[in-house]
């Protein structure tokens, strides 16, 4: 069994998406929240000097940025932003590419990714994934943690199992622009690097990994 694996934020879209999502829900839950984003920039600087973590930090932003709305509301408002951010900015070409071979080789087609399921499902539903694994929201929490290095790994080796696939006789290939995910790019059989950096090119050859270019 072929299973092809793909990470979300600049991987498969040209752009991060989470700033952004939380720009989209602030203006249809709450405009006046826009006024907060000095706020989420100031708390984004500070994940980046260490201060706390980057769960911390997406639980903080999806407050203040949200407010304490229903999932179901936050899913319709993700769906919603799902379909805008494909049509522009977009999605790299070159990894469609990829997406569409994976596809062709009758490969299950998941999504791996840090962003939360909110948005992300609809992501894989408008690009027809079968499976999405994502980060978790309850309305107030993480629950079982970012969907992020390590704990990425341990959920999709999670969702093999729910699926009944061992991992021995599978042939997993994961496509992915961020270090970060090294755990599942040093587990899977064809591990793909998206990056258009001659300095990261270099790191990820060197551990053996094939590098890939989105935008061509």
């Amino acid at each position: 069994m072929r299973i092809a694996i793909y990470d979300l934020d600049r991987t498969l879209t040209r752009r991060p998406t989470f700033t952004p999502f939380l720009l989209f829900a602030a203006r249809r839950l709450a405009p006046w929240r826009l006024l907060l984003m000095p706020v989420w920039i100031a708390a984004m600087l500070g994940y980046r000097a260490g201060l706390y973590s980057r769960t911390a930090l997406k639980c903080f932003g999806m407050h203040l940025m949200t407010g304490a709305p229903s999932v179901e509301r936050l899913h319709h408002i993700g769906k919603q932003f799902a379909r805008q951010r494909i049509r522009q900015p977009g999605l790299m070409p070159r990894i469609m590419q990829e997406v569409e071979s994976d596809r062709a080789a009758q490969s299950r087609m998941v999504i791996a990714t840090a962003a939360f399921e909110l948005y992300a499902h609809h992501f894989g539903a408008e690009l027809q994934f079968d499976a999405v694994i994502a980060t978790r929201w309850d309305g107030k929490d993480i629950p079982g943690g970012n969907c992020y290095g390590e704990v990425k790994k341990a959920r999709v080796l999670a969702w093999l199992e729910e699926q009944g696939i061992d991992l021995s006789k599978a042939q997993v290939r994961f496509v992915s622009d961020s270090f970060a995910d090294s755990p599942l790019l040093e587990l899977a059989d064809e591990p793909v690097f998206v990056t258009e950096s001659a300095s990261a090119s270099a790191r990820a050859r060197a551990r053996g990994w094939q590098v890939m270019a989105g935008e061509a």
